[in-house]
């Protein structure tokens, strides 16, 4: 396959010179290829690179550059920079030509990038870029490249033994062109003796859940659907799965049914949901005593159960919803000092200077301000209240 991409390259450009002048600078470029840091750029290396590191450096290229010696000594551009290098450009014609070749070799490029399955367990390294056996590309992901201490939380839910939490994605040699997170859950059911009243059998099941399928940002719009079903189906099928809830649910139907022209039915036996079914039990005290936070997509709410995708803010403890390492706490919920009540009627007051209600309290004219009734005297004449405070 890389030898087909590095052909088509050398082709394009022995096709070019057939029907469009070669610039002065044409010579100077030598071993012209596939960049190894990027499947859609080109790289190469100019006769007088080579010709310094012989006499200052003592290193030969050789005949056929290794990929570390391409990685460290070539310049890697795009496909059109180099061309617009390679050739001199007069006429509509010859600019025309130009990019017609450009576009084929960009679809060809596109077509035959490898994507091999990669499931890695250091989330935190992962995330923090500490893993430097992966070459990373901006995807849209917001907690990239942050500190590792910033995801702590990942650790802690693979701390139970009944959770687990990956990183799993697709790479071009190291190259990530596709991630996500993969979220475990095992779940046991009991049978209980009706008498004795003790459990007689125990089984057990394993819950997942994909959740979002982030793509690089220079495969986004020709091969993002595509991407986000490669992965669901290497996932499915490395776990053995019949179904994976998945949060992008709705494109991956869409890319089935456009390659394999599936029913819509059928597709139930792929994805049920596009949130996962369970819950992940860690200790919240355990996620409060954490310094740092990832913002995270799904099983972002803190709760007194553990973390959860539910969206409903009440009981919640945490939102971690933020990129600098911060987590948004819970808005505390307001109390009449009186009767203790939390509804929309409570309110503050300056006079008490705490939060009271409206069945609790009075209005005070006067003073423009509510009080509690207990605090309040009224005066049978004028038909309003005072503040006690106000009387003498």
């Amino acid at each position: 396959m890389k030898n087909q991409n590095i052909n088509i390259i050398i082709d394009s450009i022995n096709y070019l010179k057939i029907f469009v002048k070669e610039s002065d600078k044409f010579s100077e470029f030598l071993h012209i290829g596939q960049a190894t840091n990027d499947p859609l750029k080109v790289s190469y290396i100019k006769k007088e690179k080579i010709k310094s590191l012989k006499d200052f450096a003592k290193i030969e290229t050789g005949k056929y550059p290794s990929r570390e010696f391409r990685n460290k000594y070539f310049v890697s551009t795009t496909i059109e920079k180099l061309f617009k290098e390679l050739f001199t450009i007069v006429t509509n014609r010859d600019s025309n030509m130009l990019y017609e070749v450009i576009s084929r070799i960009d679809i060809h490029l596109k077509n035959n990038i490898k994507n091999d399955l990669f499931i890695e367990s250091d989330v935190a390294g992962f995330y923090s870029e500490e893993l430097k056996k992966y070459s990373y590309y901006k995807n849209g992901s917001c907690m990239s490249g942050k500190p590792k201490s910033y995801f702590e939380i990942y650790d802690l839910i693979n701390e139970d033994k009944n959770l687990d939490v990956k990183i799993v994605g697709l790479k071009s040699n190291d190259l990530v062109i596709a991630r996500a997170l993969l979220f475990n859950k095992t779940i046991y059911k009991h049978k209980i003796c009706e008498e004795s009243g003790k459990i007689i059998n125990t089984t057990f099941s394993k819950s997942y859940y994909l959740d979002r399928i982030y793509v690089a940002d220079f495969l986004q719009n020709s091969s993002y659907e595509e991407l986000q079903t490669k992965l669901f189906l290497q996932i499915k099928r490395a776990y053995k799965l019949n179904n994976l809830n998945c949060y992008n649910k709705s494109q991956i139907e869409s890319q089935l049914v456009k390659i394999h022209d599936l029913k819509r039915t059928k597709l139930k036996a792929f994805i049920k949901k596009t949130k996962p079914s369970f819950f992940l039990d860690v200790c919240p005290t355990d996620v409060e005593d954490l310094e740092f936070y990832p913002y995270m997509d799904t099983f972002k709410y803190v709760a007194d159960k553990g973390l959860t995708c539910l969206d409903e803010q009440t009981g919640h403890i945490l939102t971690l919803d933020c990129t600098d390492g911060e987590a948004t706490p819970a808005e505390p919920h307001n109390e009449c000092i009186d009767c203790g009540c939390s509804d929309e009627d409570v309110f503050y007051s300056e006079l008490e200077d705490e939060y009271i209600c409206n069945d609790c309290s009075v209005y005070i004219e006067e003073r423009g301000e509510s009080c509690l009734s207990d605090n309040a005297v009224y005066n049978n004449y004028s038909g309003v209240y005072h503040w006690t405070n106000d009387i003498s």
